[in-house]
């Protein structure tokens, strides 16, 4: 009975000594299991043949910096464009993307001889404003940076310039401004910022193409003298209307504003400039003149870092895109207003096309000075 006893007891510490090593091998192969989780988890380096895989080549722009010289954005669009141009460029290029906003004409000189001292490798300036400035700072630091400037030309020869034929876009805008009128309406009115040149380019064929579908029409333009005032551009349109103006030109930059603003008070008709400021909420927008400033300064960046820099003068207008007016050369997400009919708005599109294809020519314009309206 003992070694029966004796026995069985044996048998039960046997088989209890294997299970203990059986669980202690089993946790042994979990704890290593575990221990080995985070390297068996790495991800490998990529390699061929035995070699590392190289790092994404460099981008053309990188290590170079360019700058775009303008006045105050505010609500402008022909500067925010132009701003837009330059980061859309710098997201593709690489390079680091500079602008400098200047309050006064004065500024401009000092911002870009700062670039200049800086090793700026590109200076774009935007606008006539900062013209005079740049062909000093050219002139005097002619090695130094790349130069170029947008909406005007400066005598320097190393200053690459992009001007435009607005009036191409503006006769445009006075045809429509023609048809939307009603019968008998001889009136029309027109709000800039500044008389002038540039302002003149934009007045002569706007009155030309009313002209040319009323005879008789005759103008009121007054200038604001700011570009950014949609207050007092809002009190001129007003004035306007009240000398019988039925369609009144907005063209006083980021003033445009408050054209828009007394067109809807008083039901008249108007147009916006540079970029589509057609309104689904303001029927009375019924176009805007295209200057597509962004364009330009993409085109100059694209230059520039492909090799293709020059500074030949360049003068932009419908053929090449930039100058136009919307839903009629240039498309828009907003519907084509009823006030004109299909057959006038056809009419527009058609002077367009020969305008592009140089069969109605507006380069040569006269002197203010000699014009009779």
């Amino acid at each position: 009975m003992k070694k029966r006893f004796a026995l069985i007891v044996s048998l039960v510490m046997a088989i209890a000594l294997l299970l203990s090593a059986c669980a202690g091998s089993g946790a042994a192969a979990n704890a290593s299991s575990a221990a080995a989780a985070p390297a068996s988890t790495a991800a490998p380096a990529e390699s061929t043949g035995g070699e590392s895989t190289p790092a994404a080549a460099a981008l053309p722009g990188e290590g170079k910096r360019i700058a775009l010289v303008t006045d105050v954005a505010g609500t402008q669009v022909f500067v925010l464009s132009m701003i837009d141009g330059l980061n859309e460029a710098a997201a593709e290029f690489g390079f680091e993307p500079i602008v400098v906003e200047c309050a006064d004409s004065a500024a401009y000189e000092d911002n870009i001889r700062a670039l200049v001292e800086e090793g700026t490798d590109l200076i774009i300036v935007g606008g006539w404003v900062g013209g005079e400035a740049l062909n000093n700072i050219a002139t005097e630091f002619p090695d130094r940076a790349n130069y170029a400037l947008i909406d005007s030309e400066v005598e320097a020869e190393n200053v690459k310039c992009i001007s435009y034929r607005e009036q191409e876009g503006a006769y445009l805008i006075g045809l429509i401004a023609a048809y939307s009128v009603d019968e008998g309406v001889t009136h029309f009115g027109g709000v800039h910022v500044n008389e002038g040149p540039g302002s003149w380019k934009w007045r002569y064929a706007y009155m030309e193409s009313i002209k040319s579908v009323i005879p008789e029409a005759t103008f009121t333009f007054n200038y604001t003298g700011d570009y950014n005032d949609p207050a007092g551009a809002k009190e001129y349109a007003l004035l306007q209307y009240e000398q019988g103006a039925r369609f009144i030109n907005a063209a006083a930059a980021g003033g445009d504003a408050g054209v828009f603003e007394a067109a809807l008070e008083r039901e008249f008709y108007t147009s916006g400039q540079d970029v589509d400021l057609t309104d689904p909420n303001n029927p009375f927008i019924l176009t805007s003149q295209i200057k597509d400033t962004g364009a330009t300064v993409r085109y100059m960046v694209n230059n520039y870092m492909t090799e293709g820099w020059t500074t030949d003068n360049e003068t932009w207008g419908l053929a090449e895109g930039t100058i136009g007016a919307v839903h009629i050369t240039h498309e828009s997400p907003n519907p084509r207003s009823d006030r004109l009919t299909d057959e006038e708005w056809d009419a527009v599109i058609k002077v367009a096309e020969d305008i592009r294809s140089g069969a109605f020519d507006l380069t040569n314009m006269p002197n203010e000075e000699d014009y009779v309206q």
